[in-house]
């Protein structure tokens, strides 16, 4: 494979776009939200969790050794989400967008690894599913009925 050193700068952009999303849904799910959007946001945390630990198998396969010192992002920026009186379209939009930025990411990623050995297969399903979190979120924030009981952590 002679473009690895890509497909590997590429494989840590994604886990590090992970690492920044579960941030950002562990902010937001920290303030009072409608119960149905936390379930949501709680099971894309969930998702993010294992697709971040799907891509750190990703790089082992690739004979590298996951370090912290490897994949610390040197350039990332304190996440701040500031929703006190309970509008959340800033952050919900900001985890849309991170979703959006992984989906561009695995197209690169996609592309990359077109001609190689690897099975590209997981890589597709988590492309389309980050597409389905999307949908999801949307849907739950422009349809979620006012008034809907909240629950706090």
């Amino acid at each position: 494979m002679e473009n690895v050193k890509a497909i590997v700068k590429q494989v840590i952009k994604i886990w590090r776009l992970y690492k920044t999303q579960q941030k950002m849904l562990t902010v937001t799910m920290g303030q009072e939200i409608p119960f149905s959007l936390r379930k949501l946001l709680s099971q894309d945390y969930m998702v993010c969790s294992l697709f971040k630990k799907e891509m750190a198998n990703f790089y082992d396969a690739l004979k590298c050794h996951m370090r912290d010192a490897c994949i610390l992002d040197s350039d990332s920026k304190p996440i701040t989400i500031d929703n006190r009186h309970g509008n959340f379209d800033l952050a919900l939009a900001e985890i849309i967008a991170v979703h959006q930025k992984i989906i561009a990411e695995y197209d690169v990623l996609l592309e990359l690894a077109e001609n190689s050995d690897l099975n590209t297969s997981p890589l597709k399903q988590h492309r389309k599913q980050m597409a389905f979190m999307i949908d999801e979120i949307e849907a739950q924030s422009n349809g979620a009925p006012a008034g809907e009981e909240t629950m706090l952590l």
